[in-house]
């Protein structure tokens, strides 16, 4: 703090014998981490090993790519380091390998990216086809929308896909229609004019011409015939950063039947303080200056949630909307919380979570609590905050 949270001052943490779990200093920039030989014991064989706690924890270490350093206690001169550093390498050759979510997000660990805007700008391909790979989301929407049309009255069913991309929730709707037994007109409506070009070539190629493809704002196209299904994944990092909630109010209001149902029917938004020397030092850097007063999707890791995430709001589109077209003052929103922190420490800013649900029982989170299982289409949220809260017990706001 005295040196201004400088990105250039590192830490080296040496570890004693009652280091068994150090959350808060994994929220600090340690490039070094330093173990004693007293902290090790002999095992049966007369080798140095870690008692059971200390190896948990130097596997947490293995995860943020600190160095480690063998330092010779006074009364453990003349032993033979090489021992203690094989056993380290042996420890490293335990660690499971990653999920293949985990290992496809690595690469963003820590790594601020600015929201996406897709109401405003065209996504490029290669962000479509990362969304693509994420077989976890696509295969929750596929069960909503099963639920859905098995649960609609009606022998014939409309089936709309709004904000269709290149098509991997329409794939799944002429799916989940198979599995139903059930006559589904698929349309899927898309304003990105190369997406429109992929969409036209999946109905060629994979969809037999069975999707009726429409190249349109979802806040402006009247049909002949409205939908009793509408299906959207314009959900963001924070559930409603994307524009969700202005986005389906139109659609519901424009596209869908007053008997049908909306997928996703709701979504809440969620904050937990954070504390990461790092994530700000790269805020601060970030956008010429400015970088501490924009909010950034980040895969946060080298970080240390102070408390459990608290839920803001909520959006529900369970119902079509009867809003008109352009007054978003329904969907204003203010919320205060107040959250109790165990042990002293800096606040660097906010995580945000949001979990959704699609239909039904079937929900799609992101929530470290109760994340979908090796779902990766989403990382968290970093809302920085320019004054560093310092020793803090609680926070409020």
């Amino acid at each position: 703090m005295l040196c201004g949270h400088q990105a250039r001052l590192q830490l080296a943490l040496e570890l004693g014998s009652d280091a068994c779990d150090l959350p808060q200093w994994r929220a600090e920039p340690v490039q070094l981490v330093v173990l004693p030989t007293h902290m090790f014991v002999s095992n049966a064989a007369r080798y140095p090993v870690l008692r059971k706690d200390h190896q948990a924890e130097i596997k947490r270490w293995m995860d943020h790519a600190v160095a480690y350093v063998i330092r010779q206690s006074d009364d453990d001169e003349g032993v033979d380091l090489v021992d203690y550093v094989r056993y380290l390498r042996f420890l490293a050759g335990t660690l499971e390998d990653p999920s293949a979510a985990a290992a496809a997000s690595a690469e963003y660990r820590d790594v601020l990216q600015a929201p996406l805007q897709p109401l405003m700008d065209h996504l490029e391909s290669a962000t479509y086809e990362t969304f693509e790979m994420d077989l976890p989301k696509y295969d929750h929407y596929e069960h909503a929308m099963l639920r859905a049309i098995q649960d609609a009255p009606q022998k014939e069913l409309v089936l709309m896909v709004v904000g269709a991309g290149r098509g991997p929730l329409v794939t799944r709707a002429l799916r989940a229609a198979r599995q139903a037994g059930r006559s589904v007109r698929v349309v899927a409506i898309e304003k990105n004019p190369s997406a429109l070009v992929e969409l036209q070539l999946r109905n060629a190629k994979d969809w037999g011409h069975q999707v009726t493809l429409i190249r349109a704002d979802m806040r402006g196209w009247v049909p002949a015939e409205r939908a009793d299904i509408l299906v959207s994944e314009l959900l963001g990092s924070f559930g409603d950063n994307e524009l969700s909630p202005e986005c389906l109010d139109a659609a519901c209001r424009l596209l869908l039947a007053p008997h049908g149902v909306c997928i996703p029917q709701s979504y809440s938004a969620y904050v937990a303080p954070l504390s990461s020397t790092l994530l700000h030092a790269r805020a601060q850097a970030y956008g010429g200056g400015h970088g501490l007063e924009t909010p950034y999707v980040v895969n946060i890791h080298a970080a240390h949630i102070l408390a459990e995430p608290q839920a803001m709001w909520s959006f529900s589109h369970a119902q079509a909307s009867d809003q008109l077209l352009g007054d978003n003052r329904h969907n204003q929103r203010r919320a205060s919380a107040t959250f109790g922190i165990g042990a002293s420490s800096l606040v660097h800013g906010l995580a945000g979570y949001f979990d959704a649900v699609l239909y039904g029982n079937v929900e799609l989170s992101i929530r470290p609590d109760t994340h979908t299982e090796d779902m990766h289409s989403w990382f968290p949220m970093y809302f920085p905050i320019k004054v560093i809260l310092s020793h803090a017990s609680a926070i409020h706001g």
